[in-house]
């Protein structure tokens, strides 16, 4: 198998007991990292990569994102959560096509690799027909990105005018049989979920009915819950719901969580489940505070998700900042409600330490995935980043884990390899053309755009513009 040997880097583990060193090496074997250390022998290395002036660090997990909007990037800025159901469903959704599947899942997997996403959960919930699952997979796979796959429902699915709840019935024949026919090996880089509508968009009964599914294909699932906040205490508490039906379980991520009770935590971290705070899309659709503080104060894993490139940049970074920042916001907020002016350091309830881990090895936790990614641990797949530390918004990097939740951006990540394969190197995707990639996702959004379903865009999108 293949030796690789990162030298001479500064490098941040995310593992206490493999520590980090201000210069040290990464080894990398085949597919998996063999050692962490200073002074690495490179005596039977095929290949030594001089990371001077970098920092080697853990690929980023982000646990919710759905790839399939990078086609419709930033129109959304200007919306709030609920306009999307007068918006990017009957006007945009409902009229993709398979071939526009592909063209924006395949730009949003090379988005992310670019920025050092190594691992994706991938909430796809545009599956209007069975070649729409199958497309997003192809892209999926041929980006060389690590990802959980989870199967969503269609989107021309409407709900119920009198009711609210979507359809009932089998919406999950083609699932079964993608699971069994294209998810069938251990050691892929694809793992498979179901991303379930939950009891805020359906009723119980339908979610008990998935959540069966789920459980009987033996995958994890994911769910949307805690949204918007600021209703009544009595409204939804879905994962109150879950627990009381004896649903509940450590097989369920549940995303955004802004209106989720410490209660309805507190019975998550008991049932080994867990959650995913959007910090950016959470703050700037209106959905709510970032619930990082008390999934953390009730003992869940706080793990981060970008969400969507509608009304957020789509880069890790950016969310440990807003994670970082918003939680600060709300100690602040609760220090200084008690008469006190000063806040201090015991006040701050989540630091760039945790921050971090929020976008590394509780991702992986939160993607069931902990035992291979996450950190640069022995054993694990070489899922690795180089950031050049060279870079001048990262000078003179005094504290490593400060500044790059501080200052950093995925327009420093320099190489990214991940199952010990190159899909990064020297500033530059390997694996995949980015020209006929943007030229893909360009071809898509013009098709999209250029129809009356979104009259508002369509002035801006003439002819061969903005390629």
């Amino acid at each position: 198998m293949r030796r690789i040997l990162i030298r001479g880097g500064t490098v941040i583990s995310v593992d206490a007991a493999v520590g980090d060193f201000r210069v040290g090496d990464v080894l990398i074997e085949g597919n998996k990292i063999v050692a962490v250390g200073a002074d690495l022998s490179d005596e039977h290395a095929d290949e030594v990569l001089d990371a001077e002036g970098m920092i080697a660090m853990p690929g980023f997990v982000d646990t919710h994102r759905h790839l399939w909007q990078t086609g419709t990037r930033g129109d959304s800025m200007d919306q709030v959560f609920l306009d999307l159901i007068k918006t990017q469903r009957p006007m945009i959704a409902a009229h993709y096509t398979p071939e526009d599947v592909y063209d924006c899942a395949l730009a949003g997997a090379a988005d992310a690799l670019d920025r050092g996403v190594t691992t994706v959960l991938d909430w796809c919930h545009i599956i209007n027909t069975p070649d729409h699952a199958e497309a997003d997979i192809r892209a999926l796979r041929g980006s060389g990105i690590r990802a959980l796959f989870a199967y969503g429902s269609s989107m021309t699915r409407r709900p119920n005018e009198s009711k609210g709840v979507m359809d009932a019935g089998d919406v999950w024949q083609h699932a079964r049989q993608v699971r069994r026919q294209l998810f069938a090996d251990p050691e892929d880089r694809l793992t498979f979920a179901l991303g379930l509508q939950g009891p805020e968009a359906t009723t119980m009964e339908i979610t008990a009915a998935d959540i069966a599914v789920a459980r009987e294909l033996g995958v994890p699932m994911s769910m949307h819950v805690g949204t918007p906040e600021g209703r009544p205490s009595s409204h939804d508490q879905s994962i109150k719901k879950l627990a009381e039906a004896g649903l509940l379980g450590a097989d369920m991520n549940f995303v955004h969580c802004c209106a989720t009770s410490p209660a309805e935590f507190e019975l998550l971290a008991a049932a080994g489940g867990n959650a995913t705070a959007c910090p950016s899309a959470d703050m700037a659709m209106g959905m709510g505070t970032p619930a990082t503080g008390r999934m953390r104060a009730a003992g869940v894993r706080v793990a981060l998700g970008t969400d969507s490139v509608i009304a957020a940049s789509g880069d890790m970074f950016d969310e440990m900042r807003a994670a970082l920042w918003a939680e600060r916001a709300v100690q602040a907020q609760r220090v200084y409600a008690t008469g006190s002016e000063v806040m201090h350091t015991a006040d701050l309830h989540f630091s760039t330490k945790d921050a971090l881990e929020a976008a590394t090895i509780n991702g992986a936790h939160a993607c069931w995935l902990a035992d291979r990614v996450g950190s640069l641990t022995p054993g694990k797949r070489a899922d690795v980043i180089l950031v050049r530390a060279t870079d001048s918004n990262l000078w003179p990097v005094s504290d490593v884990v400060a500044t790059l939740v501080g200052c950093g951006s995925g327009l420093n990540v320099d190489t990214v390899l991940v199952d010990g394969e190159f899909v990064k190197r020297d500033g530059r995707l390997t694996r995949l053309d980015i020209r006929e990639v943007r030229a893909g996702l360009a071809r898509s959004r013009d098709r999209l755009y250029a129809t009356d379903n979104y009259p508002g865009i369509r002035p801006l999108m003439a002819s061969g513009s903005g390629r």
